[in-house]
């Protein structure tokens, strides 16, 4: 499984960010732009190996 992180320094800015991932790729957002412990906005979204396989293990 790959794990994406975005972040911005406005909650717009990162939503933004999140957005254009969305566009680039087929993604599941596992977290919505929320702010983080630095004062800056972070999100991250995550996708299944496309073979169902990670390192040579199979993906339940």
């Amino acid at each position: 499984m790959a794990r994406f992180t975005v972040h911005g320094k406005t909650q717009q800015e990162c939503q933004d960010a999140l957005d254009e991932l969305l566009a680039a790729m087929p993604v599941t957002v596992a977290l919505r732009p929320v702010r983080s412990a630095t004062g800056s906005w972070i999100a991250r979204a995550t996708r299944k190996a496309p073979d169902q396989t990670v390192r040579g293990l199979a993906v339940r």
